[in-house]
């Protein structure tokens, strides 16, 4: 088999989803991974909203939808007391919900996605070594003890907590253990407390219990604990989660289990993202507590973030526009490691004072609508922004929108568009020409042969588009990942142009 310009090693969400996006953009990809089959339980449980805008792209997003429960709430209890409520509804774009979805059933999706596209995971294929010297040159395991020599251009360490691409390289996964014991079921409960479409979070003297419906008939069950569990000597049984149940006072019976098992958790990333022409996504470079249902969601949209950078150097954009990608999702793991990290102490405190606090302020703050967006926004991780990146320009103007935010797909009326990202299925960039005459939308148009730019007049849009995207003239550049990458007034047609060379437009 001729080599490709990427490997992929891994092929879970992260690296089905990275082979999706390099595929789409025309790169030459193989996928490989040492098990034999895809997952069978439901491990990772939310699609957040951000991730379905991503599967928008690949024209997928309502077959998921179709397949997992939209969850339009979270509730936080203390002792059996509502003290937090979330509506998940508070974020613009088209999907203002949480989904629960098996990640087998993620997994499938995704996996007849990349196989449309030609890609086909090679199992039971392990890497052996890797060298960067000055090349690369990889060595693969196949089944059967058959090794193959090949040099791709590039490597996806998209392999788990235990990235083998990771140790071969001596990255440093810094961090330490969670010291609570989880363990989790996916179980038929019957009883007035089970949550429909929403979340329940229980918290009691320390525990917490984690209830989510995946199905009319299962409900997904999570028990963090500060007792020690001997688990790695015994099995998790449905007792094990009913005494849980009933420490929190929730009236709800555990009637039968499909999948028990215990899990441990740690707060842990990579040192590097970016090793040469190797890259570390999803667990492999970051892993954490699940609160917040962010670890997937994560994973996936660094594959987003790194794929069409990959793809613009291969066409010949400067390689120092790979350097961003860990500039970028390193700080966007480093916040969700702060993020899940803090939350997991405030819900699992033992300190009767602070418990009281939380139970007492919680409700008050969570009140407060900038504290339900900022919460909703992290959450769904719609708020993630690559403001401070170095690869973004912003060059001014009026409107809350900057270079570096995410554009939510807001409607347009009076025009052929019914949304500002009506039709956005292909793997490139877009820009606006926001209040343009002609003469200036062709020019940009002329700027940018290879972009699709569409006139957009403030004037078509509702307050929410107003009020991001301002009243004055300007130019918009969005990234094949959804971020703005370029905005301006009219009069830098210089820096536009600067800007196209560099991401590889011009």
């Amino acid at each position: 088999m001729a080599d490709a310009q990427v490997l992929v090693v891994g092929a879970g969400p992260t690296g089905m989803t990275a082979a999706i996006e390099l595929k789409r953009l025309g790169m030459n990809v193989r996928v490989i991974d040492k098990s034999d089959h895809m997952a069978r339980y439901s491990q990772a449980l939310v699609v957040q909203a951000r991730t379905l805008e991503q599967l928008q792209r690949y024209g997928m997003a309502e077959e998921t939808i179709a397949h997992g429960r939209e969850i339009n709430e979270a509730k936080f209890y203390s002792d059996g007391k509502l003290i937090v409520d979330f509506k998940l509804d508070h974020m613009d774009g088209r999907y203002p919900f949480a989904l629960f979805i098996p990640q087998s059933e993620t997994e499938k999706l995704l996996n007849r996605c990349m196989e449309s596209l030609g890609v086909k995971t090679e199992r039971g294929v392990e890497l052996g070594e890797i060298k960067q010297d000055p090349h690369l040159q990889v060595t693969l395991r196949h089944p059967g003890g058959r090794t193959e020599e090949i040099a791709p251009r590039w490597v996806v360490g998209a392999d788990g907590a235990h990235s083998t691409v990771r140790e071969k390289l001596g990255v440093p996964f810094e961090g330490c253990g969670v010291g609570l014991s989880f363990f989790l079921g996916d179980c038929e409960v019957e009883g007035p407390d089970v949550p429909d479409n929403e979340l329940s979070i229980h918290v009691h003297h320390g525990d917490v219990l984690f209830l989510a419906r995946l199905s009319d008939r299962i409900v997904r069950v999570i028990v963090a604990t500060h007792e020690q569990q001997a688990h790695e000597k015994r099995e998790v049984t449905i007792d094990d989660l009913q005494r849980a149940v009933d420490r929190m006072g929730v009236h709800a019976k555990i009637k039968s289990a499909e999948w028990l098992t215990p899990f441990h958790v740690n707060d842990r990333q990579a040192k590097h993202y970016r090793i040469g022409n190797v890259f570390l996504a999803g667990d492999a470079c970051h892993i954490h507590s699940p609160v917040g249902g962010q670890g997937m969601n994560t994973g996936m949209q660094d594959a987003a973030n790194l794929g069409w950078k990959i793809a613009a150097v291969a066409r010949g954009a400067s390689d120092t526009l790979l350097d961003s990608y860990e500039e970028e999702r390193g700080e966007v793991g480093r916040a969700l490691l702060r993020f899940t990290e803090r939350g997991l102490k405030l819900a699992t405190t033992t300190n009767p004072v602070l418990e009281k606090v939380r139970n007492v302020f919680a409700p008050l703050l969570a009140m407060l609508d900038p504290v339900q967006h900022r919460a909703v926004g992290f959450i769904s991780e719609t708020a993630i922004d690559y403001r401070s990146s170095p690869i973004v320009r912003d060059y001014g103007g009026d409107g809350q929108l900057r270079a570096g935010d995410r554009i939510p797909d807001l409607p347009v009326r009076g025009s052929r568009q019914t949304s500002l990202l009506d039709g956005w299925t292909v793997p490139r960039h877009r820009a606006f020409a926001l209040n343009l005459d002609q003469d200036d939308v062709q020019s940009m148009r002329a700027d940018l042969p290879d972009v699709d730019v569409v006139a957009v007049a403030t004037a078509d849009l509702e307050y929410e588009g107003r009020r991001l995207f301002g009243d004055d003239g300007k130019m918009f550049v969005l990234r094949p990942d959804g971020y703005v990458g370029f905005r301006s007034p009219m009069g830098f047609r210089v820096e536009l142009l600067e800007y196209a060379r560099r991401e590889g437009l011009a």
